[in-house]
């Protein structure tokens, strides 16, 4: 009856850590009760984190240069790599 007990406290720990890792932390808690804690938690590792970044270039918040092709925000005037004016949209 222990070992049970410990098997789901630890598909616990794999659901919760993949929560944080930005992944479905019941889908994780559910594979890791359906084959084993330790390989679940293992391949989570491997699989990584899938959070994003709020400052990463986006199409809402960037814009490409059209003179040198470098990212830029879409509300900048002027380049900052290659000071090429820019018209604002209207």
């Amino acid at each position: 009856m222990e070992l049970i007990f410990v098997y789901v406290i630890f598909a616990l720990i794999v659901g919760f850590v993949a929560g944080s890792m930005g992944r479905s932390g019941f889908l994780w808690f559910l594979l890791a009760l359906l084959t084993t804690p330790l390989f679940s938690g293992i391949f989570l590792l491997l699989a990584g984190s899938n959070k994003r970044d709020p400052n990463k270039p986006s199409p809402w918040t960037h814009i490409k240069c059209p003179d040198c092709k470098e990212l830029i925000f879409k509300d900048a005037r002027v380049c900052k790599h290659c000071g090429c004016r820019l018209r604002q949209p209207n």
